[in-house]
């Protein structure tokens, strides 16, 4: 009976420590995925260098990089690992309590934004953005690093200001940019 009832205890923390484990940790190591993974210690790196900076442009992203605590990005060209990322965004938004902010259909993809609203209005705490690209009929899909794009999971922590955000996909010409800045001239 103890030897049942401690195989038992072993099934459920193997069970609790895999689904405690995010889609980025489970793929880290994976050469299926292209991981990008920013550290808070390299934000408040960034924030503590002075930089005199003459352009104001240019001024304004390092304000806006320096409010963010993580930055992590997730591309995958299998349909299972995409679908697995899928999965992991529907129990995310669940988890955390995270409300739709756009959803953005056309012709080369569907891209949708989660957040969770931050302390003043227009920042959020945490941004989700999940990138379904369709195939074209062609064969001209979108390549990063050579291999043909499926889905791509961006996640951003920290103090994040909703009208900064097209211009930091454009600027890290991050995949689903576009679709952001149609989304936000539509409003």
């Amino acid at each position: 009976m103890k030897k049942q009832s401690l195989i038992i205890l072993f099934v459920l923390f193997i069970s609790f420590w895999g689904n405690s484990q995010t889609i980025f940790e489970q793929y880290a190591d994976s050469d299926d995925v292209t991981l990008v993974s920013i550290s808070p210690k390299m934000f408040k790196m960034l924030g503590q260098m002075s930089i005199s900076v003459d352009d104001p442009e240019a001024q304004e992203f390092l304000e806006m990089v320096t409010q963010i605590n993580n930055f992590k990005v997730l591309i995958c060209s299998k349909e299972e690992i995409s679908n697995e990322m899928l999965a992991w965004v529907n129990k995310e938004v669940k988890k955390s309590n995270l409300e739709q902010l756009m959803s953005v259909k056309d012709a080369e993809a569907d891209v949708t934004f989660y957040v969770k609203e931050g302390s003043k209005e227009n920042y959020v705490e945490q941004l989700l953005m999940y990138v379904n690209e369709k195939k074209p009929s062609n064969g001209n899909s979108l390549n990063v690093n050579g291999r043909q794009i499926e889905s791509i999971l961006l996640m951003l922590e920290g103090n994040i200001d909703l009208n900064q955000i097209s211009k930091l996909t454009d600027k890290m010409d991050l995949p689903g940019g576009k679709q952001l800045k149609k989304a936000q001239s539509k409003n």
